[in-house]
């Protein structure tokens, strides 16, 4: 055999290795950041109802509807209530929700004769659970929430959600017999919005990286995004649907939004002139409050 011959083998053989080792290095990044994706620090809650706004309010715990997991959060009435107020957070958030001055307007709630049930989803909070699954568990605990509001209250259950907590509230709807639905910033389909946007939550490219992270992830850590279609979800529901969305929202797209209004003729989609995530009600209080209240009072 040449050395020509030689070398072009060893050449061969160096870039099989390579192409491997290439390979496994991006399955492996791919399956640490997917799990971490799923493992969001829990942030500590900073305040309650009490302290930040003067609200009464208990401390109550129940367990989600299938796994049994301990959920926790705050139940804070309204005399003469008319309504109860189930509040979903955000990814990474709980029960403060405390990118958003929510706590002001649970007052304004509790002042419009509404209870509010506020809670951290499991994973999050004060609540057992490690895992984040953006919405394929988390109806399973909201849906609870909702059985267990109704057990402190008989009046209608209307459901608030922001971001991953907005697009559960529109999963969760159909099945939750609820009468109302406020959406804050959803996605509409979990499985598309990743294949587009992974790169905003993973901080690596989206080739060749989030369809690896997207085949790798759910086995690992029981994320499915096929039970989270509120696309899906809100051709099922037969009441009027406020949406609320940024327009130049930066991680959720409002064309997401603009999606699950086209399915649902029925809703209310503001858009309000802002940037960021979630940042509708800091960009203008009094427009968002009346905006909210006006669909609260409608369904009342």
């Amino acid at each position: 055999m040449s050395l020509l011959k030689k070398h072009r083998k060893k050449l061969i053989a160096g870039l099989i290795v390579l192409i491997v080792l290439v390979l496994v290095a991006i399955v492996g990044i791919s399956a640490y950041v997917g799990s971490s994706l799923t493992e969001p620090a829990k942030e500590p809650l900073t305040t309650n109802p009490k302290k930040a706004e003067g609200l009464a309010y208990e401390n109550v715990s129940f367990r989600s509807v299938k796994d049994r997991t301990r959920l926790s959060g705050w139940w804070i009435p309204s005399e003469d209530a008319k309504l109860t107020i189930v509040f979903a957070h955000g990814y990474g958030k709980n029960r403060e929700q405390n990118d958003l001055p929510v706590l002001q307007l649970f007052k304004k709630f509790n002042q419009a004769g509404y209870n509010v049930l506020t809670f951290d989803f499991r994973g999050s909070g004060e609540s057992d659970g490690k895992r984040v699954t953006v919405g394929a568990k988390e109806q399973d605990d909201l849906l609870t929430a909702v059985n267990y509001a109704k057990s402190r209250a008989s009046e209608p259950v209307v459901l608030y959600g922001i971001s991953m907590g907005a697009a559960t509230s529109l999963v969760t709807a159909p099945k939750a017999e609820v009468a109302g639905v406020i959406a804050d910033s959803p996605f509409s389909d979990l499985k598309n919005y990743l294949e587009t946007n992974l790169p905003v939550w993973s901080g690596l490219p989206n080739f060749p990286f989030t369809p690896v992270i997207l085949q790798v992830t759910p086995p690992l850590t029981g994320l499915n995004p096929e039970r989270v279609q509120p696309i899906e979800a809100i051709r099922r529901i037969d009441y009027p649907i406020l949406m609320i969305h940024g327009k130049d929202d930066d991680a959720i797209p409002v064309t997401e939004s603009m999606r699950l209004q086209k399915a649902a003729p029925r809703s209310e989609l503001y858009v309000t002139e802002n940037d960021g995530h979630v940042q509708s009600y800091k960009h203008d209080r009094q427009a968002y409050e009346e905006k909210v209240l006006s669909y609260l009072e409608d369904i009342r």
